[in-house]
């Protein structure tokens, strides 16, 4: 197909099909030439400048610019004909903007050239041991990612090759956002280093101190409004106080409120502008709610900078069940939303189509059985994405896609797994990104081997040679590479939850070589934990590696 035949197709798919009878004007595309079409005028109007496809009445018409728009609601007064077409639904921008480029480029009739399907590929990010839970770009080349590693990575090429900035031994990292190049905040659910930031681009990282006495406890979600402006929510623990934070100079100082009156917990932040913003989690009925199996999802909305909330699901409480919670937010403009709900034996989303007046709980059905959802992320309207854990026991991944708004879903495996967040660049979208197990790249390129880094990444894993190590009832044997030289070794614990179990090990010019730790599956002051998935952390001086061990 040529660009000039590509004009005529969306033209007639305007319409409803090239045999769709069209009134007013009629038809006057079809059965022409390419030059009788440049050539053409529709009520002594000439539709094409050749070269200027800005000025061409044509794409006026189509964007219903004066004078051309009439029928629309803030017409121009100098409108005196309908935008085209008249009474249906209008050309997309995408479109329209073909058709401008096609004027531009003098009108041809070139073979168009086929472009590349974007698709997910793997990026050369270390595959962490639990996931990367958080991934920021600022442009579709640099970026950074946290991950259950306790290192905070940055590419600068996208995805291609990756460097860890700084690691942090004890410290278990959930977000990360920048407000530009240089400055930018990373999250952490660790309760006494919670908040770390830098100014130079990562080079260096600062803990940010002192916090106010009702900060969040943990710092699950993170906006950046811009250099001066951000926000802070947390906690995913609902023994804990929900709160929130913000600073408005640039983190010199902060102040902080409590958010047991609308919460008892609190995961992702989102805000727009310095005043109006959202924050989502989920409320139980009881005022000191334990475990989450009595939580209900909010979608809390502000438009004083969080001197006020109104729950959004306020009055729906019927449409969700016990034992779910928001969990990420994703607008793709200012009418259409969604967040997903996690929950540990169903999938479900939320979604808005008025700028979050309302929203409606919509069930993701993919034939592979995903649950305990957490990323969630959309191209437009209609093309989207959901992952997480995919199971009660965090142990599937699963990932589902869905092409009709959510109405009906597929799984989606292939775009990567154990997904907690989304980033996209374009409209429409041409870069992507998603954090899971590793960082996931959206694009129609496929991300190049970085073989050296793999290898590095490979030399630092040798340290805990099992990455999932199953127990022995509540025990554990954790086998161990100690480098030869080491000055310090520690090994640390938390539940999937990042809820720290303390420091099992902490030993000062340990013995080199292959040992085994015996865990006796209690935490730091030796109380017996429960059963379930858990992330153990060597750190042997700046060298660091996790794996899972499950206690029955």
């Amino acid at each position: 197909m040529n660009r000039f035949q590509r004009v005529i197709e969306i033209l007639d798919g305007a319409v409803g099909g090239p045999g769709t009878p069209v009134g007013f004007h009629g038809a006057f595309w079809r059965n022409i030439t390419r030059d009788a079409f440049v050539a053409r005028q529709v009520f002594g109007l000439q539709l094409i400048a050749v070269g200027d496809g800005a000025g061409s009445n044509f794409v006026k018409a189509l964007k219903g610019q004066a004078p051309f728009g009439a029928d629309l609601p803030d017409a121009s007064p100098d409108a005196t004909f309908s935008r085209m077409p008249s009474g249906l639904q209008p050309v997309p921008p995408p479109e329209i903007a073909f058709i401008e480029t096609w004027i531009n480029d003098g009108c041809p009739e070139d073979e168009i050239q086929a472009a590349a399907t974007p698709n997910w590929h793997k990026t050369n990010a270390p595959v962490s041991s639990s996931r990367t839970d958080d991934v920021w770009f600022i442009d579709p080349q640099r970026g950074w990612a946290v991950n259950s590693d306790g290192n905070i990575i940055k590419t600068e090429d996208g995805g291609g090759t990756w460097v860890v900035q700084q690691s942090l031994p004890g410290v278990y990292l959930r977000s990360v956002a920048f407000a530009d190049a240089n400055v930018g905040w990373v999250g952490t659910l660790t309760r006494n280093r919670r908040l770390y930031r830098t100014t130079n681009g990562g080079a260096n990282w600062s803990e940010v101190r002192p916090l106010p006495a009702s900060a969040p406890v943990v710092i699950c979600g993170i906006s950046v409004v811009d250099a001066s402006i951000v926000y802070a929510s947390g906690t995913n623990r609902p023994n804990d106080m929900p709160a929130m934070m913000k600073t408005i100079d640039g983190g010199a100082t902060w102040s902080a409120w409590a958010m047991a009156a609308y919460a008892s917990i609190l995961i992702d932040t989102y805000f727009t502008d310095a005043m109006h913003g959202w924050v989502v989690g989920g409320k139980a009925a009881e005022a000191t709610p334990t475990t989450r199996d009595k939580v209900k999802p909010v979608i809390l909305e502000t438009t004083d900078g969080g001197s006020t909330w109104i729950n959004r699901l306020a009055g729906q409480e019927d449409q969700f069940p016990f034992g779910e919670w928001g969990w990420k937010i994703f607008f793709i403009d200012e009418q259409v939303g969604f967040v997903s709900l996690e929950n540990f034996t169903t999938a479900a989303i939320a979604k808005t189509t008025d700028g979050g007046r309302t929203w409606s709980r919509v069930d993701v059905v993919d034939g592979q059985g995903n649950a305990n959802l957490e990323g969630i992320g959309f191209l437009d309207a209609r093309r989207g994405w959901v992952g997480g854990w995919g199971s009660s026991d965090f142990s599937k991944g699963f990932s589902s896609a869905t092409l009709d708004g959510g109405a009906t879903w597929t799984a989606a495996n292939e775009i990567g797994k154990f997904i907690n967040r989304f980033r996209f660049f374009g409209k429409p979208v041409t870069v992507g990104y998603a954090c899971g197990d590793t960082v996931y790249k959206y694009s129609s390129e496929a991300v190049a081997i970085a073989a050296a880094s793999l290898a590095a990444q490979d030399d630092s894993t040798q340290l805990l040679p099992q990455r999932r190590i199953a127990g022995t009832g509540r025990s554990a044997s954790i086998p161990m590479r100690i480098p030869v030289g080491t000055k310090r070794l520690t090994l640390d614990v938390w539940d999937r939850f990042g809820v720290e179990m303390g420091r099992l090990l902490d030993e000062l010019r340990p013995l080199d070589g292959d040992r085994t730790f015996e865990w006796s599956g209690a935490d730091d002051l030796g109380s017996p934990i429960p059963a379930g998935e858990y992330i153990v952390r060597l750190t042997a001086d700046d060298m660091v590696a996790s794996s899972i061990v499950t206690l029955a």
